[in-house]
């Protein structure tokens, strides 16, 4: 069975076959996101072939030229009218442009010419901050909380394309040089396309309820609070994490029960892998934010392994096929 269920609070959002997208343009009656995303695939693997790119760097090229066109998407799904249309459309066309460069910056040497490589990426995704934030600032509440998470999602990519120029440019301010990378990664991943696959599933079951609305509340808050954590308090940041870890996870088993039994076998099958990699990539966050916090490691998490396995959980297992899953069920819906 294809298509929203029913039901629920106010937490639902317009479907798109009863809100028409004024910014979807197509080609060849393709919407430019798709297209960005499929021209993105081409490109990330012929960079992963020629090699040169680290583990973290193919990770992080993975989300502009892939997630975040087909993340935005799913965002586009929703009612963006008037100023937050204008701008969610400004930016998808400008996407293949700005994830290209910001791809490229990644094979050349850290310095000034990789950050102007990775600074169209900054203004596209700015452009998608002031979408979501506008839309929110239009409606003037955070309900539907569905709604309000993509716009979170939308609202916290900007982050990444920051750090990844300051990265760059070698400006760590009193980071290690790695965590400013990371940063770049995380807010690709966590920040966008876990809020924003969040909201896509609120839409889907019909809106959250109960103790699900309180899962979704952290999912939308998390990458901020972790973010000032890492800032300024190793306490902040465990009990962030710890949070976040568990709405994360529950919000796994939530997509498993409620979601993925409504869907066709392929997209079920891509969400539901999804939706299994979240509990176990999380776990490995909250281990390593222990280990950071007590100076001890019970699970012999050096940064490397973390990245190594929390990294490629989050982007391939969750983030890519999660993506991948919800626009195919939302081509099964329309067809």
């Amino acid at each position: 069975m294809s298509g929203a269920q029913t039901g629920g609070d106010a937490d639902t959002e317009t479907d798109a076959a009863a809100d028409p997208d004024p910014f979807a343009r197509l080609v060849a009656g393709v919407s430019l996101a798709d297209l960005s995303a499929v021209f993105g695939a081409g490109l990330w693997i012929v960079l992963t072939v020629a090699g040169g790119l680290s583990q973290v760097e193919r990770a992080l090229a993975l989300a502009p030229l892939v997630v975040v066109p087909l993340g935005v998407g799913l965002a586009a799904r929703g009612e963006f009218a008037g100023l937050s249309g204008r701008l969610l459309g400004a930016a998808v066309a400008l996407l293949p442009v700005g994830a290209a460069s910001m791809a490229l910056s990644l094979v050349v040497e850290s310095g000034p010419v990789a950050a102007g490589l990775a600074a169209p990426w900054v203004f596209v995704t700015s452009l998608l901050a002031l979408a979501g934030v506008s839309r929110a600032l239009e409606r003037g509440t955070l309900r539907p909380l569905n709604v309000a998470l993509v716009d979170a999602g939308l609202a916290y990519v900007p982050v990444a394309a920051v750090a990844l120029v300051l990265s760059h440019l070698g400006i760590t301010v009193w980071f290690d040089p790695t965590i400013v990378l990371l940063t770049a990664v995380h807010f690709h991943f966590a920040g966008f396309v876990l809020p924003v696959l969040a909201g896509t599933t609120g839409r889907h079951i019909g809106g959250f309820e109960g103790a699900a609305r309180a899962v979704a509340a952290v999912i939308l808050v998390g990458p901020a609070i972790i973010a000032v954590g890492i800032s300024v308090s190793p306490l902040v940041e465990v009990v962030a994490v710890g949070a976040f870890t568990l709405a994360v996870a529950a919000f796994g088993l939530l997509t498993l029960v409620r979601a993925v039994p409504s869907l066709d076998v392929l997209p079920a099958t891509l969400v539901g892998v999804s939706a299994l990699a979240l509990p176990a990539s999380m776990a490995l966050a909250l281990g390593y934010g222990v280990a950071a916090f007590s100076g001890t490691n019970p699970l012999g998490l050096s940064i490397g392994r973390m990245v190594t396995l929390h990294g490629s959980l989050n982007a391939y297992g969750f983030a890519l096929c999660g993506v991948v899953g919800w626009r195919v069920a939302a081509a099964s819906a329309a067809a």
